[in-house]
């Protein structure tokens, strides 16, 4: 199911601090965004895109971590979490 990035931006925050998502979720996710937007950019940006590139990923990550968790708080109620 596509969501839209101001609802899954919206969800961010109840789902960090939901203690049904397990911690391993929040740590790779704390890791994968320092990671994107770190000085020493390990990956490097893709030539001509700039921070677009950081944009793009910070985005997907977001959606991962939404859909990832989501998955652990939707267990109570047995389905997903309701979009506000």
């Amino acid at each position: 199911m596509f969501v839209s990035s101001r609802e899954t931006i919206a969800r961010v925050p109840s789902l960090l601090f939901d203690a049904r998502v397990p911690m391993r979720l929040k740590v790779i996710a704390l890791v994968v965004a320092l990671l994107i937007v770190s000085p020493l950019n390990i990956f490097g940006d893709i030539p001509l895109l700039g921070i677009a590139d950081d944009v793009a990923l910070f985005g997907l990550l977001l959606n991962w971590f939404v859909r990832s968790a989501g998955r652990y708080a939707a267990g109570a109620t047995g389905g997903e979490i309701a979009a506000r």
